[in-house]
């Protein structure tokens, strides 16, 4: 047995000798030739897409086109929050009335139709059908690939220990999986102590820019906040357990402010270092350097 699915997850016994890791598009055009450099760089490295492809910029359907024919090449393409907005909408079983188009979702419908269109029409198409058929996490013997976060213990695969509800808003293990912040971030949310990562995995991440990432480790470092134009790789990590890398380079910000925020390409080995990054800063590549 190689690839199977259980529980919205792709489990793959095998390994590449690399990934490389982009999530968190939202339309970006330039971020996909950051994606052809690196495989450029790595041809025969494993592209894994951690989610968020639209909503944002306005380049929507040019990403998914790309995604639709990177995945016919192999590629895992995961789910994310947004694409779950999506299919919901489509659904016509929004978890918030609105939520989507407070996130755009009318300049998604636009940007791939030319207009907006009713949920049955979306639902008719190869986009609904393409980001459907996504699975939420991929994982691998020492990698876990996913958009939100998983809790970083022990029992982190397990659905049945998923069962806080914050809000009204079940945080059950596919909701978790795509939509968490910090119930992944920290082990004590009130004093914002980092979370220890006990699962035996790197654990590699989009959803939230990373500047935006701050709080404190138990062995008394810091993170602090970073300016909103400086949305660089994260790793965190105590001594003894594999990282927590954060990737999301800030593509859903404003292009007009924020012009140069077009992601972060990661490439991993297979044991989960962080090999190389490529970004609007180095569009090339270049080693990365743990803070």
């Amino acid at each position: 047995m190689t690839q199977r699915i259980v529980n919205s997850t792709l489990i793959d016994d095998r390994e590449k000798e690399n990934y490389i890791f982009i999530s968190d598009i939202h339309g970006n055009l330039e971020t996909l030739t950051l994606i052809d450099q690196a495989q450029k760089d790595y041809p025969e490295a494993q592209l894994v897409a951690g989610g968020d492809y639209i909503d944002g910029r306005s380049h929507v359907k040019e990403v998914l086109d790309y995604l639709i024919e990177q995945k016919a090449r192999g590629a895992i393409v995961l789910r994310g929050n947004h694409e779950q907005m999506l299919l919901n909408f489509a659904d016509k079983k929004e978890h918030q009335e609105g939520i989507w188009f407070y996130n755009s979702g009318n300049k998604t419908l636009i940007n791939l139709f030319g207009q907006e269109v009713a949920a049955e029409e979306l639902k008719d198409s190869k986009y609904y059908r393409f980001l459907n058929g996504c699975p939420i996490m991929y994982e691998t013997p020492h990698l876990i690939f996913v958009h939100g976060g998983v809790r970083p213990d022990e029992k982190y695969n397990d659905p049945a220990t998923y069962t806080e509800t914050t809000y009204g808003l079940k945080f059950d293990y596919d909701f978790f999986r795509i939509w968490a912040r910090e119930r992944y971030w920290y082990s004590d949310i009130e004093n914002e102590v980092i979370a220890h990562n006990l699962t035996g995995k790197t654990i590699v991440t989009g959803h939230t820019p990373t500047a935006g990432l701050e709080g404190n480790f138990d062995d008394g470092r810091k993170l602090e906040h970073l300016a909103w134009d400086h949305c660089v790789v994260r790793a965190l990590q105590y001594p003894g357990e594999p990282a927590r890398v954060f990737t999301d380079g800030g593509s859903h910000s404003d292009p007009l402010i924020y012009p140069h925020n077009d992601g972060n390409v990661v490439v991993f080995n297979n044991e989960g270092k962080i090999i190389r990054v490529y970004n609007w800063d180095n569009p090339k590549g270049t080693e990365f350097k743990n803070e």
